[in-house]
């Protein structure tokens, strides 16, 4: 069985709750709610333990007032966790769902940053890291950096996978994928298209003539593979110069929270069987798809009984 190491800086308790409809200024009542671990690793993590049960670890730091329910809320799917703690509690985000009107509202509440120093946690955890990636196939890294962690530290995540033999796969942006493509290249790059112009510098947004060029030439240059995901519109990649793009499949969205998440699960689970864009394209569209029929984020299994998890 191949090994995947999943890790995030970003861990969340998401609470989805589902309204018949959001008044702002007003009252409102739900109709229930569910609770999840959550967190972009997470909600990959969930995906791909979905496809192929214990293929992956999640490796993270986590707020140590409010770890013991997360973690309870992992096992409950089943997911495997090795966590550093860190002070105050886990981040907490909050989905508001209108199925009637298919709006869905994020709030994410995290942490005060204060001036709480991660530089010693940063340390246990690339440590720990280490251990984890011996025999590992892959590392997938996503998620926001919280203040008080080192500005390097996903530079030094990636190059310690790389210098492990993993291939390594960045849901990242900005001055932290900068950084890393200085010390170590990632072999799969996943951003969406403002992200990726952000990174980069350009002009968003592109446009299908222009993200391909871009795409083909920032992809060449590296020598890995880009994936640019648009929402609703079609996905863009390219790998070593050569260009890609999928369709996204039209469905009745019931929450689309985490579907990019799902896309980079399914995508680099069929990418590690031969490197091959084109199938990681299509199921990587085939498990955001799955996912936005779910209430839970991170989630492609039958969504006929999800909606009756409701507390």
């Amino acid at each position: 069985m191949r090994r995947i190491i999943a890790v995030g800086l970003s861990a969340t308790l998401q609470k989805t709750i589902v309204f018949k409809e959001l008044k702002i200024d007003g009252v409102n009542r739900s109709k229930g709610y569910r609770i999840d671990a959550s967190g972009k690793a997470v909600n990959a993590a969930r995906v791909l333990n979905q496809l192929e049960p214990g293929i992956v670890v999640n490796v993270c730091p986590l707020g140590e007032e409010s770890a013991g329910l997360f973690l309870d809320l992992a096992r409950r799917d089943g997911l495997a966790f090795d966590w550093i703690p860190v002070p105050g509690s886990v981040r907490c985000c909050y989905t508001l769902l209108e199925p009637g009107s298919g709006r869905a509202t994020e709030l994410v509440v995290g942490e005060p940053a204060g001036k709480t120093d991660f530089a010693d946690a940063s340390e246990k955890l690339l440590a720990l890291l280490a251990k984890h990636l011996q025999g590992a196939d892959a590392l997938l890294l996503a998620g926001s950096r919280p203040a008080g962690y080192p500005e390097d530290i996903c530079a030094r995540i990636c190059k310690l996978a790389s210098d492990c033999g993993c291939i390594v796969m960045a849901d990242f942006h900005g001055r932290d994928l900068e950084t890393s493509l200085q010390r170590s290249i990632p072999a799969i790059i996943k951003i969406n298209e403002e992200e990726f112009c952000g990174t980069f510098g350009l002009e968003f947004p592109l446009g299908e003539e222009k993200i391909t060029k871009e795409l083909a030439q920032r992809s060449g240059e590296l020598g890995n593979t880009i994936v640019v995901t648009r929402g609703s519109q079609d996905t863009y990649a390219a790998t070593k110069g050569k260009g890609f793009h999928q369709g996204v499949q039209a469905v009745a969205a019931l929450n689309a929270i985490g579907c990019g998440d799902s896309f980079a699960a399914g995508f680099l689970y069929t990418w590690l069987e031969g490197g091959d864009t084109k199938a990681a394209l299509e199921k990587g569209s085939w498990c955001a798809a799955r996912n936005a029929l779910n209430l839970r984020p991170g989630s492609i299994l039958d969504a006929g009984a999800e909606g009756e998890q409701l507390w």
